[in-house]
């Protein structure tokens, strides 16, 4: 039995350790999940309701320490652990009044027959969760399944499982049946054994695009039903009639956020060339007010990355751009080179070509890239480059340009003169490489169930027949 060790990314010191499990023991694992899922599902929905609401009940009365355990494996500051753990509740209420209204149809039909459609839960359905937001991530994806009658098996990010331990523990608690909710910790191994075993019937994956492909392969041979939630390299976009000040705080919130460790991250600023001067200098000086340190420490703003394999992808690609020609405005290195934690400055690069790698692959870190356009046309083209569409950002006044720009761009959510927003039951998803379907709303419904068409004959009358005498 191998063992994986948690590291605190803030004091690269070790805090724990996880069991790495083998494809053998996921094999035990989905066993149990199918025989609780028949238990879970045989529930009256307002059953499954009672109990989703008392597990939200406990996630909220813990999220201090949940929020603890996150800030712990991942670096991330402390008030926004805090909010995510919060949020976590919100969701596990949000779906227990999901759980008994989950509706089909009924459906248009001849005379003599009555049709309808129900909805069935998929059965026995993986969650593989990110390491950058694991509470909130694992309420979110968890929670919508259960509503609907779906035993869940949790694989958490090998960096960041300890929240997920605790949650399954609260479940436990309020009352959930034993094997309806289990945690799998290990590595990509076990995420992959997880997502080719012919027990699972649906997964959910949170992550990056390559692991995104290599789960769909997997997936492929049962035909699970999937949901994954991909890599994003989301546009701000800022035209010369906005809310300059608006818009300058949404893009330093936006990109400095967990230390810019989120795939809806507004990590390409395309502003208009008349305002570029001053309001890409409005953004370094607000960039520049950000203070970076101890995620538990009060005031600090902006943590370290998850890792130092991502501390040292993120300096490479910031080296790389700076070498090809770009130029770093304000930080483009390590925060602290010669201090423990892997802390990167808070970032803003100009000069930034549409070729070069830094404007077109996802950093997931505190940088922000810079390029400008003239015409809406310009505008949309920038937004749409690349092969990611998960989130992105326009700021403008003039509301028939919004609403051209949020039909124009190709992705899966659009945000007018806001930063990011999310909740339990609006729909989140991308499109091209970002993702297929959606883990909130009526898109977390279709995701976790199956649709069941009944039709019944009720004429009181001989069944007709197109062949005579038969």
């Amino acid at each position: 039995m191998s063992i994986i060790e948690l590291v605190d990314p803030a004091t690269e010191k070790v805090v724990g350790e996880v069991v790495n499990h083998t494809p053998e023991q996921c094999d035990s694992v989905v066993e149990a999940s199918t025989v609780a899922q028949k238990v879970w599902a045989g529930l009256p929905g307002e059953a499954r309701s009672t109990l989703l609401w008392k597990w939200g009940e406990l996630v909220e009365a813990h999220h201090q320490e949940i929020a603890a355990l996150d800030v712990k494996c991942t670096g991330k500051n402390l008030p926004d652990a805090l909010m995510e753990s919060h949020r976590g509740a919100r969701h596990a209420r949000y779906w227990a009044g999901r759980a008994d209204k989950l509706f089909g149809q009924q459906l248009a039909d001849a005379p003599g027959r009555l049709s309808y459609s129900v909805l069935e839960p998929l059965g026995v359905y993986v969650v593989i969760l990110p390491w950058n937001a694991p509470a909130h991530a694992f309420m979110a994806r968890v929670t919508p399944a259960l509503a609907c009658g779906n035993s869940v098996i949790v694989k958490p990010s090998e960096l960041s499982p300890l929240s997920a331990l605790r949650l399954a523990e609260l479940a436990e608690e309020a009352g959930i049946p034993a094997g309806v909710l289990q945690v799998v910790t290990g590595d990509g191994g076990t995420g992959a054994a997880l997502s080719a075993h012919p027990g699972v019937a649906g997964v959910s994956f949170t992550g990056s695009v390559p692991t995104g492909r290599a789960i769909a392969r997997a997936a492929a041979t049962t035909f699970k039903k999937l949901t994954l939630e991909m890599g994003g390299k989301s546009p701000i976009v800022v035209f010369d009639d906005a809310d300059l000040d608006s818009a300058a705080r949404a893009a330093v919130l936006g990109i400095l956020v967990n230390a810019g460790q989120i795939c809806a991250a507004s990590s390409r600023l395309i502003v208009h060339a008349d305002i570029a001067e001053r309001f890409v200098e409005e953004v370094r000086t607000r960039m520049e007010r950000v203070t970076v340190g101890d995620p538990t420490a009060k005031g600090t703003m902006v943590g370290p990355l998850v890792s130092r394999g991502q501390y040292e992808k993120v300096l490479g690609m910031l080296a790389e751009a700076q070498a090809a020609g770009a130029s770093a405005l304000t930080g483009g290195g390590a925060h602290d080179p010669e201090g423990p934690g892997f802390y990167v400055q808070p970032t803003l690069l100009d000069g930034v070509r549409p070729d070069m790698r830094i404007a077109t692959d996802e950093v997931f870190g505190p940088v922000l890239t810079v390029q400008t356009f003239t015409t809406e046309a310009e505008a949309v083209a920038l937004a749409n480059a690349g092969e990611l569409g998960l989130s992105s950002y326009v700021w403008t006044r003039d509301l028939g340009r919004m609403v051209r720009m949020t039909q124009a761009i190709d992705a899966g959510v659009v945000h007018g003169n806001t930063t990011l927003v999310m909740d339990s039951g609006l729909p989140f998803g991308g499109f091209k490489d970002s993702g297929l379907g959606g883990a909130y709303g009526e898109d977390a419904v279709a995701g976790c169930t199956r649709t069941k068409r009944v039709t019944l004959r009720v004429a009181d009358a001989p069944l007709p027949s197109p062949w005579p005498g038969v």
